[in-house]
């Protein structure tokens, strides 16, 4: 609770040109309603194996703590980490695009003067809900940018692969709805399957009831540092 707490600070702080927070639901240490498919994908990416767990620009810096503890780690890590990120150069551009319409979210993502020559460069494109309402175990009732989707290129079946030192155009349709479903499949099955009827969900929240948001970010996977990132709330059609 206390990292949850100091990242809220951290938000009301800082505009979210400056500082973008995703919030990857797992189900560590008890099951969570809000887990899906993607977060999970992101979860194996970084390795993480306790919760909360928090990433500064693809760098492990630590846990969670109690409330008592909020202050503390906002002031030791949080603020000083987030001022030393924003004193240094990007090492991308990106201008990204994003309209909703029914159940679709289309986003067009334009990526230049890219300064990495890794091998392994991709943009990673995340659909999260400005803000989920939920009581949970830890007395935490706000839950500001859940990841509900993350695009998928078609052939790899992850983001946007790019070249060493170049950008490049990219586009993307969010099916909200197949997002929800998929959500209420990995839950069901989490239930039947996975603890295989020992628990059940007081109340899942696959559904999507708040305001969309889209975040693009450049990534090295080899090193998991973020180039940039940016953020937008999609315009309505």
């Amino acid at each position: 609770m206390g990292a949850g707490l100091a990242f809220d600070a951290a938000q009301e702080r800082y505009t979210r040109q400056d500082f973008i927070v995703l919030n990857y639901h797992v189900h560590i240490p008890a099951p969570d309603p809000m887990v899906n498919p993607a977060t999970l994908k992101r979860q194996e990416y970084y390795g993480v194996r306790s919760s909360p767990s928090y990433v500064f620009d693809g760098a492990t810096d630590g846990g969670g703590g109690g409330a008592d503890a909020a202050k503390s780690i906002f002031d030791s890590k949080v603020d000083p980490t987030i001022e030393k990120r924003l004193a240094e150069a990007p090492g991308a551009r990106i201008r990204l695009q994003a309209k909703a319409s029914g159940s679709t979210v289309k986003v067009k993502a334009a990526v230049s003067k890219v300064t990495s020559t890794s091998q392994k460069l991709r943009l990673q494109i995340a659909l999260a809900e400005d803000m989920v309402t939920y009581s949970g175990e830890n007395g935490e009732r706000f839950h500001p940018m859940v990841v509900r989707s993350m695009a998928l290129d078609a052939k790899s079946e992850q983001g946007f692969a790019l070249k060493p030192a170049k950008g490049g155009t990219f586009e993307y349709t969010f099916d909200v709805a197949k997002a929800v479903a998929d959500a209420k499949a990995h839950l069901e099955d989490y239930e039947t399957n996975t603890r295989k009827g020992g628990y059940t969900f007081r109340q899942k929240k696959h559904e999507i009831t708040g305001g969309f948001v889209v975040v693009a970010f450049v990534q090295d996977e080899a090193t998991k540092a973020i180039l940039q990132s940016v953020y937008l709330k999609p315009s309505v059609q």
